[in-house]
């Protein structure tokens, strides 16, 4: 998973700038990473229930795998029609296109299987752990197309294919690397006829629901003020992706403290005050990076952003496989990925047009937006799941009170 995840966080620095260097107007750059999250949206439902019903394994496989072929495009063509393709296969920065869309539920549904319920919350604050490596060393891959002008004498356009090849190769080597790994069904399979009629899950639906109108709230933030972030840097402060990519690397490098942090902050807090307190900081910090008059200010405000929030995820991810039954929680993965994926879509279309633009309000209302709708989304997951906990927190409690 980090292998197949380095090119989020190259392409979140790297793409909209290179994108805006080649001629591309905001509008554009927008829409090439709105239908990364389309494709992904469209396909998430039907592949995590065929993963539940199939197996997960080798969803994750062939999601791995099928990354190559995006990385290929972006390497070669300049042409509107092939980027626009490229995106929605591979995926932009944080929309993952159809390659997430195939192995996100089944590898999440893996994760949840492999672990009891009490260490599930660190289970997935690991894996928050490893994805953030990847976008750490993903973002700081950014500065290898200047580091090959400058070494190696290529030309602007060579410099960027030397480094989606490398990632080609990165996707191949991460659908290998999966061959060891053995799957475990904790269930046993129902009957054709069950399953066949059984297009929704219908035990879990409600909390799947209530769940999925505040992670689409995350994924309208994340794309309006997150997916075109390092060209908002570029126009408000004339920076390149050089500069930028090791400020995106710390800010993801710092995240690394989710893993010890998150299990203690639900034990003590649980997961709804969890969520409210480290998404409701990180809102309030993203809305303040616009009055920030320096870039190396807006990037220490946006670390500490970065770490409140990379808190936040795991335990929304962890809190969900809790609170649904483990026959549906690939699907319910699925489907709140795919409402994440609504969200996400729009976002960016709408930060294409602030971006492009040239005036101080237009450039900050991607993130003065943004910052808006996470904390309204924290606020949302509060009192809606505040009664709700998971299993563990339960027993937590109920040892507690017994002592």
């Amino acid at each position: 998973m980090g292998l197949n995840s380095l090119p989020l966080g190259y392409t979140l620095v790297v793409l909209p700038i290179y994108l805006n260097e080649i001629g591309f107007s905001g509008e554009i750059i927008g829409a090439i990473s709105s239908v990364s999250a389309i494709a992904n949206t469209i396909a998430l439902v039907p592949f995590a229930l065929a993963a539940d019903k199939y197996g997960r394994k080798q969803f994750v496989f062939w999601g791995f795998l099928s990354a190559t072929l995006a990385h290929i495009l972006f390497a070669f063509t300049r042409d509107l029609n092939l980027l626009l393709l490229a995106s929605a296969i591979g995926g932009v920065g944080f929309a993952g296109g159809f390659s997430a869309a195939v192995w996100t539920p089944a590898w999440t549904a893996m994760l949840a299987e492999k672990v009891s319920e009490e260490k599930r919350t660190r289970a997935f604050a690991w894996g928050q752990g490893v994805w953030t490596i990847a976008l750490t060393v993903g973002s700081g891959m950014g500065v290898l197309p200047a580091f090959f002008r400058s070494n190696f004498k290529t030309s602007f356009l060579v410099s960027f294919q030397y480094t989606f090849l490398i990632f080609a190769g990165l996707a191949v080597l991460s659908g290998l690397l999966l061959f060891p790994i053995s799957e475990t069904k904790p269930f046993p399979p129902m009957p054709y006829r069950q399953t066949s009629k059984k297009f929704l899950p219908e035990k879990s639906l409600g909390q799947i629901s209530r769940f999925s109108l505040t992670i689409g709230l995350v994924g309208l933030a994340s794309g309006i003020a997150l997916q075109l972030l390092s060209l908002w840097f570029k126009k408000m402060y004339g920076v390149n992706e050089a500069v930028l990519g090791p400020w995106f690397a710390v800010a993801e490098i710092t995240s690394l403290a989710v893993v010890p942090i998150a299990p203690r902050l639900t034990k003590n807090l649980g997961s709804p005050k969890s969520v409210l307190t480290t998404q409701g900081l990180s809102a309030i910090l993203l809305g303040s990076m616009v009055l920030a008059p320096t870039y190396q200010l807006a990037g220490i405000i946006f670390i500490v952003r970065n770490f409140f929030m990379n808190i936040s995820w795991p335990v929304q991810q962890s809190y969900l496989m809790g609170t649904v039954t483990a026959d549906e929680r690939a699907s319910a993965s699925a489907i709140t990925s795919t409402i994440w994926g609504i969200g996400s879509s729009v976002g960016p279309l709408f930060a294409g047009y602030f971006l492009s633009r040239t005036d101080y309000a237009s450039i900050s209302a991607p993130l003065l937006i943004g910052a808006a709708t996470y904390l309204v989304s924290a606020v949302a997951f509060y009192f809606l799941f505040h009664r709700t906990p998971p299993p563990e927190e339960t027993k937590s409690s109920f040892s507690t009170e017994v002592a």
